[in-house]
């Protein structure tokens, strides 16, 4: 019975669709004051069954503070517990709505992100999406809002400026007045963990 369960969470690992799988124990909180600050009501977060509460999470900051880290390591928590969990980026998301919507196979292709029980979508404000791409992106929010379904977050832009993620002011507001309803709001700041921690360039020999 054990091993069928550790069977059933791999598989759920697998079927998230995220590309590396990161966890708490491989995240530096001590790396800078924004997470130290954070850790307490992240691992609080964590601890929590997303789906039963309803809850979700933003991810606020710039490049390399560990977004996309810690919103995996919700994921991979919630696919331990049984959950259904997809893992994406925006752009993703809405190339594959728009191919969709092109053959017809709309309906589909909005159960596959209105469904699961847990939504991760990362990179949000990356790009800037015309009318047709926000209103889709839009229909999986709203539905997701109403069935009370758990959508977690990664954003490089503060909320201020989601009218230039989004198409105009009145999709960008009411995106984001759902996902932040229930939603525990994480901002990240300081230097990139990836740019202080990056190796040099290889010297080139002398002639």
């Amino acid at each position: 019975r054990a091993r069928r369960a550790e069977r059933t969470v791999a598989a759920r690992i697998k079927a998230a669709g995220c590309v590396q799988l990161q966890t708490t124990e491989t995240f530096n909180f001590e790396y800078h004051a924004a997470t130290r600050k954070l850790r307490s009501r992240y691992l609080n977060l964590l601890a929590t069954d997303l789906v039963a509460e309803g809850t979700g999470a933003l991810f606020v900051g710039g490049s390399g503070l560990g977004k996309t880290h810690l919103a995996r390591a919700l994921g991979y928590a919630q696919c331990q517990q049984g959950r259904r969990v997809v893992f994406t980026t925006l752009a993703a998301l809405v190339n594959r709505l728009t191919a969709a919507e092109a053959t017809k196979t709309l309906h589909r292709a909005l159960r596959q992100y209105q469904a699961p029980a847990v939504l991760l979508v990362d990179e949000v404000g990356y790009v800037g999406l015309r009318q047709p791409e926000s209103h889709l992106f839009f229909q999986v929010i709203s539905a997701r809002h109403d069935r009370r379904k758990s959508t977690v977050i990664t954003t490089n832009r503060v909320f201020g400026e989601w009218n230039q993620i989004f198409a105009d002011d009145a999709v960008a507001h009411a995106i984001l007045d759902r996902l932040a309803e229930r939603a525990e709001v994480f901002h990240l700041e300081g230097t990139s963990y990836r740019e202080t921690h990056r190796r040099p360039a290889p010297r080139a020999p002398q002639p």
